[in-house]
């Protein structure tokens, strides 16, 4: 296999492909929630089993995708195909999702559950073979790190358009009819995703090989080197108790402008500088990361988040100003995470390898996929829970009580994670020279086996 070097075309035309996929991922993760409940009108509770069933169903249909598409071979690759064919019908199944039918009860229910599970059954069909496309484009790894930097990129603007441009269209299409606005959403989202992948397909090209059964590890060698890996534990349950109470944050905070401070008009605004203040941060936190370390990198970051949160519970935010100004303090912290995340995991799989001689790349990657999936899941169904409990009622002016109940389960939730996370991540051990030790021994290693 011959070591290719990517064109910038091909980088930039595989970092769009990101920015298509997070106008659906982010654009459920913000504003499912309220459309079920403000817009369609059921309980949250029932929004909540709605929204995790789905999650739960795209959690266990990625590794099945995964094992299909690597199996596929056509004159196109073997992802390919599927980022191209299942475009539109990713498309048409976005704004079924942001549909509001004619129907009550039982069969309202029904119809919100299948078209929650098509449209993540469709978003599985092309984010699982686009995220393997990396492997496909390049095998050097400082090539990869440009094509997952480029991802990054596109993946901060599509969630910055969806944050600061999804109200704003809302009103405008819909202006009191929001859920007339939440179907030109769909549409608009829609569009863009089609044209923007059509240019992923176009422009990225797979490299062809074929693996053979006895060149992969047997599934407990994978097993005992997962098991083994305990800084791949510090980092997995640091992104995974982060991912799951940050839900807590992030869905609440529509709920918190709109009911307790009357600044629904200013959503776009107010969504799209937490996104932009995290958008602008990563490079902050790629430098700091290169000058101080991975781990006292996270561990700053999760200081910044702890005073952001604590500023937030306790401050007697009255403004939009106020407002703006602590959750663009909060987004520099959260900056840190993707770009911290993503570089620390590919560290983990070399020490895994270091560790029991077994490289178990795809292993950690689809079980860090899988379980991220299913704590959002268990996170969405223990908000509309939590929601339930404090009395919320939607459309409704809510009580003192419930407004005091939603401010403090957006606040302390994450808070205890974010602590959780910082404790983790102070046991991280592998830095700058162990990293270099890692990588010369296992060289070493297979020079060894070779002249054997």
């Amino acid at each position: 296999m011959t070591i290719n070097t990517v064109s910038n075309k091909v980088r930039a035309a595989y970092g769009i492909g990101d920015y298509a996929i997070c106008l659906y991922w982010s654009g459920v993760g913000l504003y499912l929630l309220y459309f079920y409940t403000d817009v369609v009108g059921i309980t949250p509770l029932l929004a909540g089993w709605i929204y995790a069933l789905g999650i739960a169903w795209d959690a266990i249909t990625d590794p099945f995708m995964g094992y299909l598409a690597e199996r596929t071979r056509t004159r196109m690759g073997s992802y390919r195909p599927y980022i191209f064919y299942g475009a539109i019908p990713l498309a048409f199944s976005f704004i079924l999702l942001f549909w509001v039918p004619p129907y009550e009860g039982t069969k309202l229910f029904i119809f919100l559950l299948t078209a929650n599970l098509v449209h993540r059954t469709c978003f599985t069909i092309v984010s699982v073979p686009y995220s393997s496309l990396t492997a496909r484009i390049t095998d050097d790894s400082d090539e990869r790190t440009k094509l997952t930097t480029a991802r990054m990129l596109g993946a901060s603007f599509g969630t910055l358009s969806v944050s600061a441009l999804g109200f704003p269209i809302v009103l405008w299409f819909g202006g009191a009819d929001e859920a007339l606005g939440f179907i030109f959403l769909g549409m608009i989202c829609g569009l863009t995703a089609v044209i923007v992948l059509s240019i992923t397909v176009k422009f990225v090209e797979e490299r062809r090989f074929n693996f053979t059964p006895s060149q992969l590890p047997s599934f407990s060698k994978v097993s005992k080197s997962v098991a083994e890996n305990y800084p791949f534990w510090i980092v997995f349950g640091s992104i995974l108790i982060l991912g799951s109470t940050s839900i807590m944050f992030n869905n609440n905070l529509i709920y918190f402008v709109k009911y307790s401070l009357d600044l629904h008009a200013y959503q776009g605004l107010i969504l799209g500088v937490s996104s932009g203040a995290a958008l602008l941060a990563i490079p902050l936190w790629a430098f700091a990361a290169l000058k101080i370390g991975k781990r006292n990198s996270w561990m700053a970051a999760m200081t910044i988040l702890l005073i952001g949160f604590l500023v937030f519970y306790f401050y007697p935010i009255a403004s939009l100003v106020e407002l703006l100004l602590v959750l663009g303090f909060i987004g520099i912290g959260n900056g840190a995470t993707g770009v911290l995340f993503w570089s620390m995991l590919p560290d983990t799989i070399e020490y895994g390898e270091w560790k029991t001689g077994v490289r178990t790349e795809s292993s950690l990657y689809g079980f860090m996929t899988f379980a991220q999936k299913g704590a959002i899941a268990f996170a969405a169904l223990l908000l509309g829970m939590v929601l339930t409990q404090i009395g919320f009622e939607p459309n409704e002016i809510q009580s003192e009580q419930t407004l005091s109940g939603l401010k403090f389960v957006m606040t302390w939730i994450p808070l205890v994670g974010i602590f959780i996370s910082f404790i983790l991540v102070s046991f991280y051990p592998i830095d700058k020279s162990f990293h270099k030790k890692l990588i010369n021994e296992i060289e070493v290693r297979k020079l060894n086996n070779a002249a054997d």
